[in-house]
C-alpha cells in the first residue's frame, strides 16, 4: 500500500503563522461552508460525497504551539486525547453527524484565504475492535484555498498520523493508505 507523506510544515504553515498575516483567530464570527469530497485514486477513486463544515471559533497561536509541544514531548496519543476535548465547530458528510473540529486556522496568502482543519476522527467499534493499521491514523485533515468570493478547492486526509521526527527535527503528517481525496466546489454559505 503506497503511503502519501506530507511534511508537517504543510500543516504548521496553515496552523502557525505570523500574527500580521493571520486573522484574529479567536474573534471571528461563525462561518459555514459546503463542498464535495472527490476520490481521485486508490480505494476511493471515482467516489464523491457532499460535506459541510462549520467553524464556530478559530484556534489561537498559543493553542497551536501547545499542541505542537504536546506531540513533540508526549506523542500522538497525548495529542489525540487533547484534541478530543476541543470544539471549534463540526465537519460532516451530508446526512451524518461527522466529527468535532479540534483545530481550525485561517490565514491570508496573497488573494487566497487558506483554511486548515484537524479533527480527532471518529472510529467505528469494528475498526477499534480489530485494531487494524488504520487505528494508527487517528486524525482527519482538511485544507482549502478560497478566492475572494469564498469559493475554492483543497485536499482531504480522511485518516492521518501526526508525529514529530526527532532525527529530522520536523513535524510530519502522513495519510493512511493510498486515499487521494480532493475537496472541490467548496463554497461559503451566505
Amino acid at each position: 500500500m503506497k503511503t502519501q507523506h506530507f511534511r508537517m510544515a504543510l500543516l504548521l504553515s496553515g496552523l502557525i503563522c505570523l500574527p500580521l498575516v493571520a486573522f484574529a483567530q479567536d474573534k471571528t464570527p461563525p462561518e459555514a461552508y459546503s463542498g464535495v469530497a472527490m476520490g481521485t485514486g486508490g480505494s476511493v477513486g471515482g467516489k464523491t460525497i457532499q460535506f459541510d463544515f462549520r467553524i464556530t471559533e478559530y484556534t489561537t497561536d498559543q493553542e497551536v504551539l501547545n499542541f505542537a509541544q504536546l506531540v513533540k514531548d508526549k506523542g500522538t496519543d497525548a495529542l489525540r486525547r487533547a484534541l478530543e476535548k476541543e470544539d471549534k465547530g463540526r465537519i460532516n458528510a451530508v446526512g451524518s453527524t461527522g466529527n468535532q473540529i479540534a483545530v481550525a486556522r485561517k490565514r491570508q496568502h496573497g488573494p487566497e484565504t487558506i483554511i486548515t482543519i484537524v479533527t480527532a476522527r471518529s472510529m467505528s467499534f469494528a475498526e477499534l475492535y480489530n485494531s487494524g493499521r488504520s487505528t494508527d491514523y487517528p486524525f482527519g485533515f482538511l485544507q482549502v484555498k478560497l478566492n475572494a468570493k469564498g469559493e475554492g478547492a483543497g485536499q482531504i486526509m480522511g485518516a492521518a498520523k501526526i508525529r514529530f521526527d526527532k532525527k529530522k527535527g520536523k513535524y510530519e503528517i502522513e495519510s493512511y493508505g493510498n486515499q487521494y481525496i480532493k475537496a472541490v466546489n467548496v463554497r461559503l454559505w451566505k
